[in-house]
């Protein structure tokens, strides 16, 4: 396998400025969701450009309606003790986010459940995929959750990602987007409602994915994990391998 980066990762937004420090997203026509915009360091800086940087970004994030900052952090570099502090103090949410990887055929060798259906989301899907996506951008909040849901409707049928959605008795249970680029596959987005879980449908999902990128010259799959979250686990005992990581930090109703 081929060396991956985060910034193989692709990003739903807007660039607004790239340079040799950083790389900066705006997207005005979504400003509740975090990725798209956010600032993304190259090099770390010093604490004091982050603290002019973070006073640009209040501007610019409250001139279009984002109420959060949003950084990350220079790939596979610890903070120190002092930045971390700092971030606590300011109230920051402090977060490690974990590149994975894995061969298409080991992902297409996962177990199937026969009694799931997978479809590509197109104008007979959308409702039944936005069902279910709308239960995972609630906890975010309904302004999001709308908004969310708006957008995917404005571009699912223009935009680079390949939308699933996952059925099991005709219902919709999961979803999932998928990112295809020259050398890579990316998972987004990817899940399934609770009350579903350990039948065997994300790993269904995930195999006919495999069995995709086989066909397309055995692309590898790759995702983002958060560090802290249980999930990472479950792609560890899938095969997926551990290539990366990198801090982020969020926060919250700057506004108020």
């Amino acid at each position: 396998m081929a060396s991956i980066s985060m910034s193989d990762i692709y990003c739903n937004g807007t660039i607004f400025e790239n340079d040799d420090e950083q790389l900066i997203y705006l997207t005005p026509s979504f400003p509740q969701r975090y990725t798209s915009n956010t600032w993304i360091y190259k090099k770390t800086p010093t604490e004091e450009r982050w603290l002019k940087d973070l006073e640009r970004q209040h501007q610019l994030h409250t001139n279009q309606g984002s109420n959060h900052y949003a950084f990350s952090f220079p790939e596979n570099e610890q903070l120190d003790n002092h930045w971390m502090a700092m971030f606590k103090d300011m109230n920051f949410e402090i977060g490690i986010m974990e590149l994975y990887a894995i061969e298409s055929d080991a992902l297409a060798n996962l177990p199937r459940n026969s009694d799931v259906e997978i479809a590509i989301v197109d104008e007979s899907h959308i409702d039944a995929y936005l069902k279910v996506a709308y239960q995972f951008s609630l906890p975010f909040g309904k302004d999001y959750a709308d908004a969310h849901e708006k957008m995917v409707r404005e571009h699912y049928q223009k935009d680079v990602i390949k939308r699933l959605v996952a059925y099991l008795n005709n219902e919709p249970i999961g979803v999932v987007d998928v990112i295809e680029s020259e050398n890579y596959i990316e998972l987004d987005g990817f899940g399934v409602l609770e009350q579903f879980r350990h039948q065997g449908i994300g790993s269904t999902i995930q195999s006919l994915i495999g069995e995709y990128a086989i066909s397309k010259n055995h692309k590898p799959i790759i995702l983002v994990a958060d560090g802290e979250d249980t999930a990472k686990d479950m792609y560890a005992k899938q095969g997926y391998v551990y290539q990366s990581f990198c801090y982020q930090i969020l926060k919250e109703d700057i506004g108020n």
